[in-house]
Parts: C-alpha cells; sequence; structure tokens
C-alpha cells in the first residue's frame, strides 16, 4: 500500500509534493488525540540527526511475555518453544539469561508491546529497505491507559465509553 502510493506520487505530483514522512493512523484505536499524534511527530523531528527510521508507539506489555511460548505444530501437545529464548538481567545487560521463563520477573528488562496507535515512517524505509519499521525505530511510549484497541464487539463497546468520557471532558 505504502510503496504503491509512493510510486504514484513521484509518478504523478510534482516532487515538493512528496513526503518526507508517512503518519499512519488506524481506525482500530478511536481514542487517539491531535496533541498525541503532533506529540509523536515532534519528538521524531526533535532526533532528526539521529536517522530513526521510523516511530512507534508503545506501551508496557501487560502480560509476561518471557512466559509465552510456541507450540510446535507437529507436536501441540508436548513441544513448547519459548517465544524469547534468551535476555540479559535488567540492572545489568551483560550478565545473561539462558533461560529468563524460569527466573523471577523483577530481574527482566521491561518489554513493551506496539499498540499500533500511532506510526511514522520515511518513505526511504519503505523502497529501499523494504518494509515499515527499518533497521532504527524510535519509541513513543504511551500509558496503559491510553490503549484502547477494537478487535471484538466487547472492545468496541469499551473503547466507546472511553471516547464518550474524552469528549466530555475535552467539552
Amino acid at each position: 500500500l505504502f510503496e504503491h502510493f509512493l510510486k504514484w506520487m513521484k509518478e504523478n505530483e510534482p516532487a515538493e509534493k512528496y513526503p518526507s514522512l508517512l503518519v499512519q493512523l488506524r481506525p482500530t484505536a478511536p481514542c487517539l488525540t491531535v496533541e498525541t499524534v503532533d506529540a509523536a511527530i515532534e519528538k521524531f523531528l526533535e532526533h532528526e540527526t539521529e536517522a530513526f527510521d521510523s516511530l512507534r508507539s508503545v506501551t508496557p506489555a501487560d502480560h509476561e511475555p518471557f512466559n509465552m511460548y510456541f507450540m510446535d505444530p507437529k507436536e501441540p501437545s508436548t513441544k513448547l518453544t519459548p517465544i524469547i529464548p534468551v535476555s540479559y538481567h535488567k540492572d545489568d545487560p551483560s550478565q545473561i539469561i539462558t533461560e529468563p521463563q524460569s527466573v523471577a520477573r523483577q530481574i527482566l528488562p521491561k518489554i513493551y508491546w506496539h499498540n499500533a496507535y500511532i506510526d511514522l515512517i520515511r518513505p526511504a524505509t519503505i523502497l529501499e529497505q523494504g518494509c515499515c519499521m527499518g533497521k532504527r525505530c524510535m519509541s513513543f511510549l504511551m500509558g496503559p491507559e491510553d490503549n484502547a484497541d477494537i478487535d471484538t464487539p466487547e472492545q468496541w463497546a469499551m473503547a466507546e465509553e472511553k471516547k464518550r468520557a474524552q469528549l466530555a471532558a475535552a467539552a
């Protein structure tokens, strides 16, 4: 989708209209505010000289990913493979933890979830690297209270309630 858009822009619009940054917002994140989008763009632009390929909004993970596994499709009743097989101590990254699913979670690094509220992408990341994230992705940290994702009817109802409260507070 982005690649098609960028190629179309290059072929059909004057060079001064070609975007220097793409902003992806998803309809499944209805509680996003203009102020939050502006803050993400400002943060990205403040670090312009650091050559980030993209920015993604993230929140602290609400489940412990070190205790998550893949089930072997050939042996679903017997074989588990940890999603994160090796990690490091949060206070000393040189200390490797070879079985993070078996240690106290308090010593493990914090994990963040891409909540898909805001993605900023340089066109070159898409055209030259063939992806949306690139090799250097900046974080835009949002709080757990900022999450209202819609994938189920129940989430729709919760997001609708949250959006009403948001609009009432702004009035």
